[in-house]
């Protein structure tokens, strides 16, 4: 029998307000070396996708150079309507590690880090949908940035925890402040 995209999405699909709360109780600014080495009271596969994710983005960026950046904010997020990520605002990026929710989190060759420097950040706009279920699954953030060959390109991140705006806000300012001086 053919499993329904509904079915396979909810077999690994996280909850978003779940995990956005509990990250939410995490004292930030830490470094990313100190984030990592965080252990999650969580289970099942929040637990496995917090623990996947973070091993994937230290063993595939230059983690020396990112040892002592500190992370303002995390928390999880839709970046399409098939890929969950976890995502970190530093002081000058924003990095992203996300994974198709049609595979399991295991599979490694399926995570992608994408990473959106101050540089690259043309414009960011927020919205904070006042009247979803849940207050940590209705934010979303939406990027103008410009790609490998200098064109301007939309990103859009969802489920964003709405707790986070203030952090991406004074992002934001730094970003405009940056461009002006």
């Amino acid at each position: 029998m053919k499993k329904t995209l509904w079915e396979i999405r909810g077999k690994h699909m996280i909850a978003y307000n779940h995990v956005n709360e509990y990250l939410n109780n995490i004292e930030l600014p830490r470094s990313i070396e100190e984030v990592f080495s965080v252990e999650h009271e969580l289970d099942g596969k929040e637990l496995e996708f917090l623990q996947v994710a973070k091993r994937f983005l230290k063993e595939n960026i230059d983690f020396e150079s990112y040892r002592f950046k500190q992370v303002h904010c995390m928390g999880t997020c839709k970046i399409n309507l098939t890929r969950t990520a976890l995502y970190f605002l530093l002081d000058d990026e924003i990095i992203s590690v996300h994974k198709s929710i049609l595979k399991d989190f295991n599979e490694e060759a399926d995570w992608t880090i994408t990473q959106f420097r101050l540089d690259e950040i043309k414009n960011m706009d927020f919205d904070n949908d006042e009247s979803g279920s849940s207050r940590h699954e209705t934010g979303v953030l939406f990027l103008k940035v410009l790609n490998d060959r200098g064109a301007v390109r939309n990103r859009t991140l969802r489920h964003l925890n709405p707790n986070h705006f203030q952090c991406f806000h004074d992002f934001y300012i730094n970003m405009q402040q940056n461009r002006t001086v």
